[in-house]
C-alpha cells in the first residue's frame, strides 16, 4: 500500500525495533530487586518505508509498545532465545496506554523475609504447643500413655521446625542469590563499557553465597510441612 500524498510505503507489517540504552534517575524494575540508573528499552514502531535515490528509506511511527529491563534482563533474553518461560520485562507504553504507571520499589527478598518469619512463628508455636502438652501429662499425672504420646508430639514438632527451617534458609540464599546476579550482571556490563571506551583490562571477582547447614532429619530440600 502506498500513501500517494506522501510517496510512502505502509503496510501493517512493517515495522522498527529500536533498542536504546538509557542513564540516571534510579527506576524500579519488574522482578529486580535493585534501583537501576542504567536499564536497557526497547520499543516497536510502526513503520513507513519510501524509495528515493535508488534507495529504501524506512522511517519509524507511531510506537505500539515499549518495555523497560535491567542490564541482567536483558542480558537473559538475548541470551536465552527459545529457552524457559521468558525474562521479566517492565512495560512502558502501548498503543492503548501511553503512560503505563510507575511500578513502587518492593523489593522480593523483604517477601521472603516475611515468609521466613511467618514459618518460624508457627514451627515455635508448634514446639511450645507440644512442650505445654508433655508438662501437662507429666505434673498432672495423666499416665505413661498420655506421656508417650505428649513426648512423641514433641519430637515431631522438633524435627518439622529442622527441615522446615532448613527449607526457610535455602529459599532466603536463593533469593539473596538472584540479587547478586542482578547487581553482578549490572556491574559487568558497566566495566564492559568502561573498556569499550577505554581499552583497560577488566576485573571483577565475586564470592559465592552459600546457605548455612540447619540440624534436622533431611539433607536435601524439601517443601515445609504444614505447622
Amino acid at each position: 500500500m502506498t500513501d500517494a500524498a506522501q510517496g510512502d510505503e505502509i503496510h501493517p507489517a512493517f515495522g522498527v525495533a529500536v533498542v536504546t540504552r538509557r542513564s540516571g534517575g534510579g527506576r524500579s524494575l519488574f522482578q529486580s530487586d535493585l534501583v537501576h540508573n542504567e536499564t536497557i528499552s526497547l520499543s516497536v514502531h510502526e513503520a513507513t518505508r519510501k524509495r528515493d535515490l535508488s534507495h529504501d528509506w524506512v522511517h519509524p511511527g507511531q510506537r505500539l509498545v515499549e518495555i523497560e529491563m535491567s542490564l541482567a534482563q536483558w542480558g537473559s533474553l538475548v541470551s536465552s532465545v527459545g529457552l524457559g518461560s521468558g525474562v521479566p520485562v517492565t512495560i512502558r507504553r502501548t498503543e492503548r496506554d501511553p503512560f503505563v504507571p510507575e511500578i513502587p520499589y518492593q523489593p522480593r527478598t523483604a517477601e521472603s523475609l516475611r515468609e521466613v518469619r511467618e514459618v518460624t512463628d508457627r514451627m515455635y508455636a508448634r514446639v511450645r504447643a507440644a512442650t505445654t502438652a508433655l508438662h501437662e501429662a507429666i505434673h498432672e499425672k495423666k499416665g505413661v500413655r498420655a506421656t508417650k504420646e505428649a513426648l512423641s508430639a514433641l519430637e515431631n514438632a522438633v524435627a518439622g521446625a529442622g527441615s522446615n527451617a532448613q527449607f526457610t534458609v535455602d529459599s532466603l540464599v536463593e533469593a539473596g542469590e538472584q540479587v547478586v546476579a542482578q547487581a553482578r550482571a549490572d556491574i559487568e556490563a558497566h566495566v564492559l563499557e568502561a573498556v569499550r571506551l577505554t581499552g583497560a583490562e577488566p576485573s571483577i571477582e565475586t564470592s559465592s553465597f552459600d546457605a548455612p547447614a540447619l540440624p534436622g532429619p533431611t539433607t536435601s530440600r524439601a517443601e515445609p510441612t504444614d505447622a
